[in-house]
């Protein structure tokens, strides 16, 4: 393709006849033949790795603003300047990938917790109502038959047209995507009208990144802000959705607490299902699931809710909520009483242990850490919830990255006020001892489970710049294995 067919808002006098061969912002994937725009990153400085991209591209493009700083860079390639680099570089990238917003029905899915399996359940039930469906979440991606690992939970600007360019050739028609909240800042879903907009709920996390709750709150509300045409689908028991029904017209409420157009009353936990009856309209229907806890109905309504909204049978939705196994790492029962998930937030996690004390267990032993290099302040917090909800709790290394994991540790201890915690770094060792004392009371007759929480799918653990293979649920079969 010629670059005067991605800039053609550009006069050219020169340089019109360059082919490229792609897009490019991002100097660890650039490809020879190449059009690189230079944008600058919040975290990395773009202008000292220009040099070494001369061989492989065939042309740079750069805002005027940086002319001073790029020319002295650049020798062998030309070099295109324009005005407002960003707004350039989303229209090249919609021009060579072919996007339209309107080859596809988007779902947007955005809260602190609870995307991944709202997302999954919504997929499943659209995929066996036989329509062509892609998945784009914190797991994994999903295009026609193909699984791919994830970049990002929702992916960057680039990579997302070209997921859905493939998207296009395999005749997808739904795309059911996790929206995050630095998805929402950094312009990531740019151009896509979500014609569904799901809320789930908003608790702390992130702000090491959105600084305050008022600016994490403010991001997620751009999703139905920029969408006045989607349906608002809202938890309206959660303080913040609250907000957010205020700022929508089209809309559909769920809650278990107060009035909404869909609500769960009668809600029957255990620890290997779920039941409630599912209110719409006047009319009840009854739920039976394989997932687990209170937390989970939410998830249901929303999943439920927004497909329901498409017309679709509610009998035949149902039917199809009671075939799904759930999501890994979400409360995933690896073995009999030993349960591992993704909660890494203070009120995750505080949902989690009171999930499991709903569903019969009367002890908790809890194993959990905290990442390094993101949120300080929720490290007390958390260690504040366990204290409080969990029988003993064993703190552990999650992924430290650049941060001593000992003193990670030290920070979430300050959150505990008894002697119910044992802080033991290697997170193997602390699986391995919450085993030995969950036998000890398990040989006493007490009803007692362990929640290993904080990683949940993930297949690795982050130390410094390494990604060290670790995943719970493998750690902990390995562990039973090896002692039976």
């Amino acid at each position: 393709m010629k670059i005067t067919n991605i800039l053609p808002d550009i006069k050219f006098t020169k340089n019109s006849s360059i082919q490229i061969t792609g897009i490019c912002d991002d100097t660890r994937i650039v490809k020879k033949g190449d059009a690189f725009f230079i944008i600058e990153r919040k975290n990395f400085d773009i202008f000292s790795a220009i040099k070494q991209l001369e061989d492989k591209v065939s042309v740079f493009v750069a805002d005027i603003k940086d002319k001073k700083k790029v020319l002295p860079l650049i020798n062998k390639k030309p070099i295109i300047f324009v005005k407002n680099i960003k707004e350039h570089f989303f229209k090249a990238v919609d021009l060579y990938y072919n996007f339209n917003t309107y080859d596809f029905n988007f779902i947007g899915v955005t809260g602190t917790n609870g995307k991944t399996t709202v997302t999954t359940l919504i997929y499943h039930i659209l995929k066996n109502l036989r329509y062509k469906t892609a998945l784009l979440g914190t797991i994994k991606y999903i295009i026609g038959n193909k699984e791919y690992p994830p970049l990002y939970t929702t992916p960057d600007y680039l990579l997302l047209r070209k997921i859905l360019s493939e998207a296009k050739k395999k005749g997808v028609e739904y795309v059911v995507m996790e929206v995050s909240s630095h998805a929402l800042v950094q312009d990531r879903v740019k151009g896509i009208q979500f014609l569904r907009c799901v809320f789930t709920n908003l608790t702390r996390d992130h702000l090491d990144y959105h600084k305050t709750m008022k600016d994490y709150f403010i991001a997620k509300c751009k999703l139905f802000i920029e969408n006045k045409n989607a349906l608002a689908i809202i938890n309206t028991d959660d303080f913040y959705g609250k907000k957010i029904a205020k700022l929508v017209d089209w809309k559909l409420t769920y809650c278990i607490e107060n009035k909404a157009d869909i609500v769960a009353k009668n809600i029957s936990l255990s620890t290997n299902k779920t039941e409630f009856d599912f209110v719409y309209k006047d009319t009840t229907f009854h739920i039976k699931t394989h997932l687990l806890g209170r937390h989970n109905v939410y998830n249901i309504l929303a999943a439920v809710g927004c497909v329901i909204s498409y017309g679709f049978s509610i009998d035949k939705i149902i039917s199809l909520v009671a075939s799904f196994k759930g999501v890994e790492g979400r409360l995933e029962q690896v073995v009999d009483d030993i349960f591992v998930d993704y909660a890494h937030t203070p009120d995750a996690l505080k949902k989690v242990i009171l999930t499991l004390r709903q569903i019969g267990y009367e002890e908790v032993i809890c194993v959990f850490g905290c990442g390094g290099d993101r949120d300080k302040g929720k490290r007390p917090l958390m260690g504040r919830v366990a204290d409080k909800y969990a029988d003993f709790t064993f703190i552990t290394s999650d992924n430290p990255r650049s941060e001593n994991p000992i003193l990670i540790c030290k920070q979430i201890e300050k959150g505990f006020s008894g002697k119910n915690y044992k802080i033991t770094i290697d997170r193997k060792c602390a699986i391995k001892e919450a085993i030995n004392l969950w036998k000890k009371k398990f040989k006493k007759g007490n009803k007692c489970c362990i929640l290993v929480a904080g990683k949940g799918h993930e297949n690795c653990q982050i130390i410094k710049d390494k990604k060290i293979p670790f995943k719970d649920s493998k750690i902990i079969r390995t562990i039973l294995k090896n002692e039976f």
